[in-house]
């Protein structure tokens, strides 16, 4: 629960990677391609780190949008919202902890524990007896470019493009290796989690 005024009522906050960071400027480059809502503003990310930091923010969503180049490269008016995140989403918050923005355990508590405990996932989100086996394994000392070639979105592009990325090493869902340096499973594998509703 949170303030809102003098009462306490349950709701929830969440950021995206796209305006933690992307900026305005990032207009000049983007085009159509950075359209999204909210739009990118010209003083909101700092602000937003600090919310996320001090927990205001609860956790960090992908918004992951694919829409493809054909899709996207129109007129303002007609190019569709939204952009593709869901892969570089852990990669960029991985890196934002190298570079001290944020504290790592504030990451995991905002990508893997708040997240399961919100939409009442009992056995996701942390590593415990009983709970499903989802691990990422990754080397904080191999930093790379984020480059779209390399990713696996239809949409064939993003807008991290250059931007550092910390990758995972292995992936393993429900204690099977998922990814170890290639996806090692096959298509079909994931099922839809059903939550048990909100809770704060």
């Amino acid at each position: 629960n949170k303030r809102y005024g003098k009462k306490e009522v349950p709701f929830t906050c969440e950021v995206s990677p796209n305006h933690l960071f992307l900026q305005y400027k990032d207009w000049e480059r983007l085009g159509t391609f950075g359209k999204m809502n909210p739009p990118l503003r010209k003083r909101c990310m700092q602000h937003l780190w600090n919310g996320l930091n001090d927990g205001t923010i609860d956790i960090v969503a992908s918004d992951h949008a694919p829409h493809t180049e054909s899709e996207k490269r129109t007129d303002i008016w007609d190019a569709p919202a939204g952009v593709p995140g869901v892969e570089t989403m852990l990669p960029l918050m991985l890196s934002a902890v190298k570079q001290n923005l944020i504290p790592l355990w504030r990451v995991i508590e905002a990508m893997s524990a708040k997240p399961a405990l919100i939409f009442g996932l009992d056995n996701k989100g942390m590593i415990r007896e009983g709970y499903d086996a989802d691990l990422v394994l990754v080397d904080t000392r191999h930093i790379q470019e984020i480059r779209s070639e390399q990713l696996h979105s239809k949409s064939g592009w993003t807008p991290f493009e250059g931007m550092d990325g910390i990758f995972p090493e292995m992936v393993i869902s429900r204690g099977e290796i998922i990814y170890d340096g290639e996806i090692a499973c096959k298509k079909g594998r994931g099922e839809f989690v059903h939550g048990k509703g909100y809770r704060s």
